[in-house]
């Protein structure tokens, strides 16, 4: 089980409120969280409602029992919201990283790209530089050929997003269409 302090977004806390969030998610919010989450208290709960049931007459009981239940469910749904913000908020942290580490293994693939290319262009050339050789100590007419991809390549346009692929904002452009608010109307 993972706990509140593993689900703590930013590194930087600087603010009161930071700190003090901080604090109670590493000190405090652990133990309700394995308080409610136990099996036997969760059995426990809902074995509740049949002695709510039975014992309909006696105010003091049903109303301690419904206290409890309505203290539990509070304090579960609000659990479950702040666990939800955490994760969405860690979820747009590793999309962001994992976003930044394909953008640098691109410009890695496409400095390897280029070193191939200015490699064949080299190879090519020593080879046009071997059959001239080789024409003029057989005395024969060589004609050259050219090379036909060179370094002046431009690897984005064949990339199958386009160039708009490498654009400032695309991820944000990207993310906004294909992640939907929860609050937002659906137009299925």
């Amino acid at each position: 089980m993972t706990t509140a302090t593993d689900a703590v977004p930013t590194p930087e806390k600087t603010s009161l409120i930071d700190k003090i969030n901080a604090f109670l998610d590493r000190s405090v919010l652990p133990y309700p969280v394995k308080f409610l989450t136990n099996r036997f208290i969760i059995l426990f709960t809902i074995a509740l409602l049949i002695p709510l049931i039975v014992f309909v007459k006696e105010a003091v009981f049903v109303l301690a029992v419904n206290s409890y239940l309505n203290t539990m469910g509070v304090a579960v749904s609000s659990i479950v919201l702040l666990y939800a913000t955490v994760a969405e908020i860690r979820d747009k942290q590793i999309a962001a990283m994992q976003e930044q580490r394909a953008q640098e293994d691109h410009q890695h693939v496409v400095e390897m790209h280029q070193l191939v290319l200015e490699n064949m262009e080299f190879q090519h050339q020593e080879v046009e530089n071997l059959k001239r050789i080789l024409g003029e100590i057989a005395k024969i007419q060589v004609t050259s050929t050219k090379l036909p991809h060179g370094a002046g390549t431009d690897l984005r346009s064949l990339h199958a997003g386009g160039k708009e692929r490498f654009e400032r904002g695309h991820v944000k452009r990207e993310l906004g269409r294909q992640v939907r608010s929860p609050f937002a109307k659906r137009t299925e």
